[in-house]
């Protein structure tokens, strides 16, 4: 393994200091391309500080000092690497960890930022290029992040919610009530998910935070994460749905009054209500032709399909027929060619892309199996007479669109 690139390459990855130390702890090599960046008070002692706070290096740990500086440390071929040190952009738990009086803020401030996530690559990238038993990121993380306590605490706090719900008859709503709040999600029906939110029940809603507005915010995400899987399950189709709720969840995180972000959860359930109701017509619309077996499997197949490209040789073969024949059925069955029919599909799909989701042109094209947006974009024209731009601008939903 080629050392000094892999530690350049972590170098410029993390903008910070990469160690070789040899097993008997003496300092082999180290990189940094951050030329004006100085070492910390603490510098090449590093690794014996490993040494001294986690015994153990055999797999790789991780080391914060003062809960503010963070280094890594993992062992090679024929030594150690060690990797900091690097700033998180969010507070994370780690097991390890020492204080050092000796650093001032100003040096503090020119330790470089990264994703916990960046470093944890780059250390398990370091880890499985030198050795046969490879290990993930859960087997780094239940070594150094987990916080054991936690789970005892949640534990603690349940057995004494039990007992205080049972001393105070407190109990939740039904489950039944959710089943048929989400069920109405799923078939599209309008009217029975209006009569589930009707229902009253002396029960009350789980805390999920102690701040109301928080609390409502959580209980909003709940819902709509509910409802769009719901809704897929319906039939819609799942890019929709995930950007549907995303739009939805976006706003309401951004929202600081308590009824609306009521209403928009609420609202979100009936626009997903709504879309699958929608699509129920439609197939309702053309069950009646739809008598030919064959037809209807060629259907199903360019709908489950519309995210790649589609041949009427694949069709064909997906259902043992000949291309030529099933071409000539459809078109006797339907008074349109196949290949038309999953260029009006791919459009129909592509208008909902464009009203709901906030996808750029190109990545709708390559989702819809689309050799280029221009492609897409004169098969859309012809279709609705619109360009891309012009129909996302006409119809989208610019209050969900960023």
């Amino acid at each position: 393994m080629n050392e000094q690139y892999l530690m350049q390459y972590i170098s410029y990855h993390l903008h910070t200091f990469v160690r070789k130390y040899s097993n008997t702890g003496d300092l082999a090599s180290s990189f940094c391309a951050r030329i004006e960046f100085d070492d910390a008070p603490i510098g090449n002692e590093i690794f014996q500080t490993f040494f001294s706070v986690c015994k153990d290096l055999t797999k790789p740990v991780y080391l914060t000092v003062n809960n503010q500086i963070t280094y890594a440390c993992t062992t090679v071929q024929d030594g150690y690497f060690v990797i900091g040190p690097v700033r998180f952009t969010s507070t994370v738990y780690l097991k390890h960890h020492i204080t050092n009086e000796q650093w001032n803020l100003s040096w503090i401030a020119t330790v470089p930022f990264c994703e916990f996530s960046d470093l944890t690559k780059d250390i398990l990238l370091t880890y499985n290029l030198c050795h046969s038993d490879i290990i993930d990121e859960n087997v780094l993380l239940m070594s150094n992040c987990i916080n054991l306590d936690a789970e005892k605490e949640i534990r603690k706090y349940y057995s004494e919610l039990i007992f205080e719900n049972r001393e105070y008859g407190k109990t939740h709503n039904p489950y039944d009530q959710e089943i048929r709040e989400f069920t109405s999600i799923e078939n599209g029906d309008l009217e029975q998910l209006k009569r589930s939110h009707e229902e009253d029940y002396p029960g009350e809603i789980g805390t999920l935070a102690k701040d109301p507005l928080r609390h409502t915010k959580n209980l909003a995400i709940v819902n709509i994460t509910l409802a769009s899987r719901a809704a897929i399950r319906g039939g819609l189709l799942s890019e929709i749905s995930f950007s549907l709720s995303d739009s939805y969840i976006q706003k309401i995180e951004a929202c600081e009054d308590i009824p609306t972000i009521i209403h928009l959860f609420r609202t979100a359930e009936y626009h997903y209500a709504q879309m699958v109701h929608d699509l129920n017509s439609e197939k309702a619309g053309t069950a009646e032709k739809d008598t030919n077996p064959h037809i209807n499997k060629c259907k199903d197949y360019v709908f489950s399909h519309l995210h790649g490209k589609i041949t009427v040789q694949e069709i064909a073969d997906e259902l043992c027929l000949n291309a030529n024949y099933l071409s000539e059925l459809f078109k006797k069955c339907e008074h349109i060619s196949l290949t038309k029919f999953i260029q009006k599909e791919k459009i129909s799909l592509a208008k909902n892309l464009l009203i709901y989701s906030h996808y750029s042109y190109i990545e709708i094209a390559t989702y819809l199996g689309y050799s280029s947006q221009s492609h897409l974009g004169k098969q859309f024209k012809e279709e609705t007479g619109y360009t891309m731009r012009k129909y996302r601008e006409t119809y989208g939903m610019k209050d969900f669109i960023w």
